[in-house]
């Protein structure tokens, strides 16, 4: 289907305008008869022209997705213009019409044909599996049912935009180790690979016996010369290949299981799939979803194989009728104050605000979590290639020494 902008003529000679969704301008051209309009204009919305081009293009276009960002960015402003009581068709069109980039365009052109041919909004985002999840499909579904899709919207952003602001400071905050492990993984190289083989060739000729640790580092560096190549290529295979086994569910089930029981690794885990968990959940609650099906929906957003699983048992366990605090309570892969705040708000009846209040409480929680870490890992980053390169240079300064104390004697 692709959407087309027309101009008729009516039965009473009247100019109309608008948007249909046909499979092709002459299909657009007889529907358009069969409503007694005589087309004087038809042309495709812009970002959904070159659909019927070559299978190369097509296939490709089919394949772009609007990044998470946008995805927020989008949703809120979905949220504003449907509060302020726009239809769905022309807030879609609206859309379509100030985005910048080429693949929001897209998406959302496709988006607002299957709407205009009669598909709920929640249905024409799930054909956009790529950029539109389940759970953000069921929450859309559930503010259509409940007649409040505006404030629905209008949590949905809130939530895409707490889960980009936790990715953005995760991504912050591994920066700068990141870098200085480089910086200092390419400087040690460096010394091993082409200062110390030069450095210590000059004592050898002496043929006097070089200490013990200058003996060590020259090895080293004669490995790393030699099979330095062959060092890089077995890693670049080491980690493809563990990509390729945590495809296997028993392989990702282990390497989860060996995550959630590092000391601070663990508990950062449990913490952001907790607060990730809880504000989808909260959100699908105070949208009108019942509880089963907010717990069901809420649950893709667990990243974390064993806590899914878990999470999954404790569905199990409302749908035969166990209260959600309960069931909760079972899941070892959640801290426990989760259960906690699910049991007061099934008890005053604020379950939605419950969850929320303790996704903002995890969220920090993991905010000081990743600033302990972050202060213990620069430090001993600094201080372990600070000795790696101590040794280093004091495996050259041996060999000087002992010859200045030959000299002198």
């Amino acid at each position: 289907m692709q959407a087309f902008d027309y101009s008729a003529i009516d039965a009473s000679g009247k100019t109309r305008r608008g948007t249909i969704a046909a499979e092709g301008e002459k299909e657009a051209r007889k529907t358009l008869m069969v409503r007694e309009l005589y087309a004087t204009e038809i042309k495709a919305v812009a970002g959904d022209a070159g659909r019927d081009g070559d299978w190369f293009s097509t296939v490709f276009r089919r394949k772009q997705r609007i990044k998470s960002k946008d995805v927020a960015l989008v949703t809120r402003q979905m949220a504003t213009m449907i509060a302020a009581a726009s239809p769905v068709e022309e807030v879609l069109a609206a859309l379509v019409q100030q985005a910048e980039k080429a693949e929001i365009r897209d998406v959302l052109t496709r988006v607002r044909t299957h709407v205009m041919a009669g598909m709920r909004l929640s249905g024409a985002m799930a054909q956009e599996s790529d950029t539109f999840d389940p759970l953000y499909c069921a929450m859309v579904a559930a503010g259509e049912a409940a007649g409040s899709l505006g404030a629905v919207l209008g949590r949905v952003a809130e939530n895409r935009e707490k889960t980009e602001e936790m990715r953005s400071k995760v991504q912050s905050a591994l920066i700068y180790p990141a870098v200085l492990m480089t910086v200092a993984i390419g400087v040690v190289t460096a010394l091993m690979i082409l200062v110390v083989p030069k450095v210590v060739a000059q004592f050898e000729s002496f043929g006097s016996e070089l200490p013990l640790l200058t003996q060590i580092v020259v090895a080293t560096s004669g490995f790393l010369t030699s099979y330095g190549l062959m060092l890089a290529v077995l890693l670049f295979l080491a980690v493809f290949g563990f990509v390729v086994l945590m495809r296997y569910p028993s392989i990702q089930y282990f390497v989860h299981i060996g995550l959630l029981r590092l000391p601070i690794v663990g508990r950062l885990i449990r913490s952001v799939n907790a607060a990730r968990f809880a504000r989808s959940f909260g959100t699908l609650v105070l949208g009108g979803s019942p509880a089963l099906e907010a717990l069901a929906a809420a649950k893709v957003t667990v990243k974390n194989v064993v806590i899914e699983k878990q999470v999954a048992a404790a569905v199990v366990q409302v749908r035969e009728g166990t209260g959600v605090a309960s069931s909760l309570r079972g899941v070892s892969g959640l801290p426990p104050m989760l259960a906690y705040m699910a049991a007061a708000g099934e008890r005053s009846g604020q379950l939605g605000d419950m969850m929320h209040k303790a996704a903002d409480y995890l969220e920090s929680e993991f905010d000081g979590y990743t600033k302990t870490a972050l202060s213990l890992l620069e430090p001993m980053i600094v201080i372990f290639m600070g000795a790696v390169v101590g040794a280093i240079v004091l495996s050259i300064m041996l060999p000087i020494l002992r010859l200045n104390s030959l000299v002198l004697m």
